[in-house]
């Protein structure tokens, strides 16, 4: 069972912004460029699933709004933690933009407007999902990361779900593209959140967070680790193609960028001594990678 945050004299800072400030505060809380990855899966999977029902502007909304309630959460559960490490030390709490309870309220709103959007507007297992999501990142795997090395994993399974949710606002939850979207997520996830918590392994045990990077003393379980759901992914993301639900343009596309995905994987394990390089380049393997095969499918599903 997790507890709340003990107080601290973060929790008194008063705010000390214009409107217009703590408006783009608050923006800033949602983790804009992260929540347009939620969506986007969520919409690519929607509309691979071929909805009957005109609902893709509530689904949009919905899932856009509970994706930014979720991130909000989290930013109002680490506020004392960014505050201690130099790469989120800017962000609207730690720097007093807006005080803790306007951040909770705002988390609070966001995330009942979108669940409750998707609940009237779209349906019930749409926003049964995106409730998931919002209890999975902001209650369990936030407070999680203090405590067990396993946090990423849990945090992996909520960064999947957007996906099941496009299917289950298009009426078929177990959608194919969908599902396989998921699948994809929840092994990608992994090497490119070792990736990011390798070279800011400081800043996290500085944080007292105990995610695996931050344990490690030389890499070599987080680079292992890596490898592993890098190679995992290979097979996760081609068995769509091979099952003969997606086709050979989305096929070729996971099949080439899996490939020099795995590659820099195995580069980060093998690297000799300092592995700040190759985590470097494994993340930005990540970022290239997912747009590529998100837009392979997505064009695979039109021409079919």
């Amino acid at each position: 069972m997790t507890s709340l945050p003990i107080a601290s004299p973060l929790d008194a800072a008063p705010a000390r912004s214009t409107w217009p400030e703590a408006l783009r505060a608050l923006l800033a809380l949602t983790k804009p460029q992260l929540a347009f990855m939620s969506v986007l899966t969520a919409l690519v999977a929607y509309g691979a699933a071929r909805p009957a029902a005109g609902t893709a502007l509530a689904t949009l909304i919905g899932t856009t709004l509970a994706a930014a309630g979720a991130l909000s959460l989290n930013q109002w559960w680490e506020r004392r933690a960014d505050a201690l490490m130099q790469r989120t030390q800017g962000r609207p709490l730690p720097q007093a933009m807006v005080t803790p309870d306007t951040a909770l309220g705002w988390s609070t709103a966001l995330s009942v407007l979108g669940v409750g959007l998707l609940a009237l507007a779209v349906n019930f297992s749409a926003a049964v999902i995106a409730a998931l999501t919002i209890l999975l990142y902001g209650l369990v795997y936030t407070p999680l990361k203090r405590r067990t090395r396993w946090a990423t994993e849990l945090g992996a399974v909520s960064g999947a779900l957007p996906p099941l949710l496009g299917n289950a606002a298009a009426g078929d939850l177990w959608a194919a593209p969908g599902t396989a979207l998921a699948a994809l997520l929840l092994c990608w996830q992994m090497p490119h959140f070792f990736a990011i918590g390798w070279r800011h392994r400081a800043d996290y045990q500085a944080a007292g967070f105990r995610l695996l990077p931050a344990i490690d003393v030389n890499g070599q379980k987080t680079a292992a680790w890596s490898l592993f759901y890098a190679a995992l992914l290979v097979p996760v993301s081609l068995a769509p193609w091979m099952l003969g639900h997606l086709g050979v343009i989305y096929g070729a596309t996971a099949t080439v960028a899996g490939g020099l995905f795995l590659a820099c994987a195995w580069q980060f394990k093998t690297a000799p001594g300092n592995r700040d390089a190759s985590a470097r380049r494994l993340f930005f393997a990540s970022i290239v990678y997912l747009p590529v095969v998100i837009i392979a499918l997505a064009i695979d599903r039109l021409v079919m």
